[in-house]
C-alpha cells in the first residue's frame, strides 16, 4: 500500500484542547482503520509543524478522505505527502 506523510499544524482550537491530543489521536486511528488504511506512526514535533502522522492507505483517494475528515474537526491544518519506495521510484524512472 502507498505511504503518505501528513504534516500537521493546530489551529488555535486544537492548541486550546492539547490535553486531549492522546485521545483525539487514538479516535482518528480508529477512522483511519475503519477505512482500510494504518497509522504506522504518529508524532508530536519540534519546528515548523506540531504534528507528523506517517500512513498507509489503500490510494490517494482514502487519504484525501481522512484529510478532509482531519479539516472538518477544526483542530489541524494538513498537508499530504505521498511518498514512494526506492523500488517505486525505479519503476518511475525506467
Amino acid at each position: 500500500m502507498p505511504i503518505y506523510v501528513t504534516l500537521i499544524n493546530w489551529t488555535d482550537e486544537g492548541r486550546k484542547a492539547v490535553s486531549g491530543l492522546p485521545d483525539r489521536a487514538a479516535e482518528v486511528q480508529k477512522r483511519v482503520e475503519s477505512v482500510g488504511a494504518k497509522v504506522i506512526g504518529n508524532y508530536v514535533s519540534m519546528g515548523r509543524y506540531d504534528q507528523i502522522a506517517i500512513t498507509e492507505a489503500p490510494d490517494d483517494e482514502t487519504i484525501a478522505k481522512l484529510a478532509l475528515m482531519i479539516a472538518g474537526r477544526g483542530n489541524a491544518v494538513t498537508e499530504t505527502l505521498r511518498c514512494f519506495s526506492m523500488e517505486e521510484a525505479r519503476k518511475l524512472i525506467s
